[in-house]
This record gives C-alpha cells, structure tokens and sequence, in this order.
C-alpha cells in the first residue's frame, strides 16, 4: 500500500486536468502514475503503469512517458466527450 500526498491543484486556463505524477513506494523505488482533475489516482491507467515498472521490469522513466501520453490522452477524451474506452 502506497500514499500520494498533493498539495495543490492545478489549472490549464482555469479549467482542472489530468496529469502524469511520480509515486515513491515504501522500498524507494518509484513509478509515474496519472491523477484525474480530483487529484485522485486514475485507477486504470495506474494498473498499467504499475504492471509496466514492477511487471514487466519497465524503467522509471518509461513509466513516466507513459503516464505523460495517457494523460494527454484522457485529456482529448475529456474535451471532445469521450469516454477513455470510447477513444480508443
């Protein structure tokens, strides 16, 4: 079990988003994951990126590329009404 503290929102033209986040586990060793407008983990995408860097042995810093597209990703999703299974 992990904890992700935030501290403050953020605003892309005064509009909330979703964004790539670092995550250092108990051991040290950390992961990106994405955050939704809420600041809440995006459980899917999280699933993955952890599958990506514990799973498959995938390095911190693919998972941060990662999290940076899926995030651009939900973003699109977002704006032009999708759902994220729906944009695909």
């Amino acid at each position: 079990m992990w904890l992700v503290v935030v501290h403050a929102a953020w605003r892309e033209n005064g509009v909330m988003r979703v964004r790539a986040f670092p995550v250092t586990m108990p051991s040290g060793v950390r992961y990106w994951t994405v955050l939704d407008e809420d600041l809440a983990v995006v459980g899917v995408a999280d699933a993955f990126l952890r599958q990506v860097r514990f799973g498959r042995d995938g390095a911190e810093l693919t998972t941060k590329a990662y999290a940076g597209g899926i995030a651009l990703f939900l973003r699109w999703c977002r704006r032009t009404g999708r759902g994220w299974v729906a944009g695909v």
